[in-house]
């Protein structure tokens, strides 16, 4: 090797044999913010509406809107694929698990993730069926369009 003609090696010193306190402090701090982040305290964007009204208005708000967090989210990417805890399920399964759900945590919040290709009437009548099954809420997100100027 090159450090041998200068005997380089003898004047290294030796690798520490002890743990490194500050090391496993940032490893502990990295573990529990990626615990916090991924868990339920954190707020999900969205609008809370009433589930017991009829009809979809835009609630008149004159300050804060006391906010809640969802317990159960359902995602809906076209009006035939619907994701629910972490499977795919069609529209009547939904409705015997939406409702066994509600039996067991009455008065939760549904939190309702739809792609822009899902219809405002499948958005409608998912929110039916959740103030039929006995959610007090229904919050409402979407996924944005994807502008063809945005590249990926």
């Amino acid at each position: 090797m090159i450090t041998r003609p200068l005997e380089l090696e003898s004047r290294l010193s030796p690798p520490p044999r002890d743990l490194d306190f500050v090391a496993w402090v940032n490893v502990a701090v990295v573990v529990l913010f990626f615990g916090l982040l991924g868990s339920r305290f954190i707020l999900a964007p969205g609008l809370l509406f009433d589930a017991n009204r009829e009809g979809f208005e835009l609630p008149q708000a004159k300050g804060l809107q006391y906010v809640r967090t969802a317990s159960v989210v359902v995602t809906y990417r076209r009006d035939d694929v619907i994701l629910f805890e972490g499977a795919i399920i069609k529209l009547p399964e939904l409705e015997q698990r939406l409702e066994a759900y509600a039996k067991v945590h009455p008065g939760e919040v549904l939190l309702l993730i739809a792609d822009s290709h899902v219809t405002l009437q499948a958005i409608s009548d998912l929110s039916a069926m959740a103030r039929s099954a006995g959610f007090a809420y229904v919050q409402m997100a979407n996924e944005p369009l994807d502008s063809p100027s945005d590249p990926k």
